[in-house]
């Protein structure tokens, strides 16, 4: 008995469903799992690429130690535990897949590059506004923060999506996605950073910012996005391809 027919048979369905209900739940995983590892694995990676950016400005302004620094480390190692789990995930059951998985989320994270110094731009435009000091390293941190908030959207709606066709929680084998602490440890950074100077400043109702935001999530939900970032990792891959082309 594999993990989701355990789970079905926990929940309580009855027999004359559970067959049933255990094929669908399969299949509903594995397209759980197609979506699951490009798209959250390239909206993870590219809000760590943010909140490293981000320590690299707070260096550079004197505001990276005390509370900011043990905060934004801690954020940042909950990054890397969920990074040591997806690559043991593919050494024990699709090495071959490793690098391939690495190159699809690495030219996500290139080609969603421009969007996401707009996003940056349209943040330091708002706080230059009001003229206050380490503006830079401040959009900086609200970039990254914006990027692990849209992360676990991305996870959620992908959850609530596929909850809706079955009573399986599939989701819950993929939890680790979601990085919750992540986000809670970088938004104590965004606090201790910006209580004073940000008070007054809502950058979530800035209209440049919010279209930079949604442009960002359209993109994520738009196939071709991924499709182009797959076939550009399969190109670098070659081996793969020919491999899967052959199943």
């Amino acid at each position: 008995m594999n993990e989701i027919a355990t789970h079905i048979s926990a929940a309580g369905i009855s027999q004359s469903l559970a067959r049933a209900e255990l094929e669908r739940a399969n299949e509903l995983y594995d397209e759980f799992a197609q979506h699951y590892w490009p798209i959250i694995g390239s909206a993870n990676q590219m809000a760590y690429i943010a909140m490293d950016e981000a320590v690299e400005a707070m260096q550079e302004a004197g505001i990276f130690r005390h509370q900011v620094k043990q905060s934004a480390q801690r954020a940042i190692a909950e990054y890397e535990k969920y990074e040591k789990l997806c690559t043991k995930h593919f050494k024990d059951y699709q090495d071959d897949r490793f690098y391939l998985w690495q190159d699809l989320i690495g030219r996500a994270a290139v080609k969603m590059e421009p969007d996401i110094q707009k996003l940056y731009f349209a943040i330091k435009s708002k706080i230059d506004r009001y003229k206050v000091r380490n503006a830079s390293a401040l959009a900086k941190i609200q970039t990254a923060m914006a990027l692990v908030s849209l992360a676990n959207l991305l996870f959620d709606e992908m959850s609530a999506k596929f909850q809706r066709q079955t009573p399986v929680r599939i989701a819950e084998y993929f939890k680790a996605g979601r990085i919750t602490a992540c986000e809670s440890h970088w938004r104590l950074v965004g606090y201790l950073t910006g209580r004073q100077v940000l008070a007054d400043i809502d950058l979530s109702t800035d209209p440049q910012c919010q279209l930079a935001v949604q442009v960002i999530l359209t993109r994520y939900q738009a196939a071709d996005f991924l499709n182009d970032a797959a076939k550009e990792a399969l190109e670098l891959n070659p081996d793969v391809e020919r491999k899967y082309s052959k199943e």
